[in-house]
């Protein structure tokens, strides 16, 4: 038997809207108000190999609460299992300073400490901030379940007996002082919107009329490293990879998954298909950070890790622009040619070096 030619598989059906839905987000004065709308992409590790201090999160943050962009999507790991700093102390867990003493503690309390209490210190000196961040897991996350689908980050371990005296410490993340932070006697903002939106992995999002699909799983380097390729067109390689994903309709399309990279639930693989073809579709990867369309109206974009090892790494900035108030005002069959090109037209992406 001999193959003649490959037959590619068919990406999922669009998200669509009508005119009157998309004048509302884009033009509504309570969304965007003709003001683009704005997505950071932050991806861990988020701490450098050699100390705990979290520092090019910090610069991130400072970034963030200088730019105050709509919203802010952070990939794990956010407790690095990899990293000895972590696991090592002959398994007792990370040892940081606390109040100028070294304290032992948990993985949990590590994120509280470390990332919960920087996000709460941004929203303490401006508590009329907008941003929105959602926290996606990572096989590689010390406190998560390393199997792929994963659940949402959670506040407290389920079915785990918290010891006497440990309560504020063991299993808590810490993120309801980052609802509350700057707002705690005013009920009516805390119940407006939620500052962390906690997501499983993968998820796919709805923004306004954008779609966003992420998994912080690095599938690219995974099929990367099991692919079979020859007489390719020089700068296609990442982006036939990412496309992968966007016609098998799958955030995992690899099957078997490589040896000793992830693992997977077989018995939840419904919860990685891709239920619609996403307008942005967020890959963090060790492979070289980029941008591309893929597809025609799917932008993919690998925003690289924060951190290199003891070195800062890079994120992603990405802006997407209205539609024209004209153009929505018109109606839909005036034009009905600029209205299903998709937003690849009015996207721009930034790789930003922290």
């Amino acid at each position: 038997m001999q193959a003649s030619r490959l037959i590619e598989g068919a990406a999922p059906p669009s998200e669509t809207l009508s005119a009157s839905e998309l004048m509302d987000h884009h033009h509504g004065a309570t969304n965007q108000n003709g003001n683009p709308l704005s997505i950071v992409s932050l991806c861990g590790p988020f701490t450098t190999k050699d100390n705990l201090d979290y520092d090019p999160l910090v610069d991130a943050i400072l970034k963030i609460q200088s730019d105050k962009p709509d919203v802010v999507i952070m990939c794990g790991p956010f407790v690095d299992g990899r990293q000895p700093l972590v696991t090592g102390n002959d398994g007792a867990g990370p040892t940081i300073d606390i109040d100028g003493a070294e304290r032992t503690v948990s993985y949990e309390n590590l994120f509280a400490t470390k990332v919960s209490s920087i996000l709460e210190e941004m929203y303490m000196n401006d508590p009329e901030l907008k941003t929105q961040f959602v926290l996606v897991p990572s096989l590689e996350d010390a406190f998560s379940d390393s199997v792929y689908p994963q659940a949402p980050l959670q506040d407290r371990v389920a079915g785990v007996k918290v010891p006497k005296g440990l309560e504020a410490e063991f299993g808590d993340l810490g993120l309801n002082y980052v609802e509350l932070a700057g707002r705690e006697n005013d009920k009516a903002a805390v119940k407006s919107f939620k500052r962390v939106h906690c997501v499983s992995n993968p998820c796919t999002l709805q923004i306004n009329d954008i779609t966003v699909g992420v998994t912080s799983t690095d599938v690219l380097f995974h099929i990367s490293s099991d692919e079979c390729n020859a007489n390719l067109a020089p700068g296609t390689r990442l982006s036939r990879i990412a496309q992968h994903l966007v016609q098998q309709r799958s955030y995992y399309p690899l099957f078997p998954a490589p040896k000793g990279l992830a693992s997977l639930d077989l018995s939840k693989s419904t919860e990685w298909e891709m239920p619609v073809q996403p307008d942005i579709l967020i890959t963090p990867s060790k492979l070289a950070s980029f941008a591309r369309k893929v597809l025609d109206t799917t932008v993919v974009v690998n925003p690289g890790e924060l951190t290199k090892n003891t070195t800062g790494g890079t994120y992603a900035m990405i802006d997407i622009h209205p539609m024209k108030r004209e153009t929505l005002e018109n109606g839909v069959e005036a034009n009905m040619e600029e209205m299903g090109k998709g937003v690849q037209d009015r996207l721009r992406v930034d790789i930003k070096r922290i």
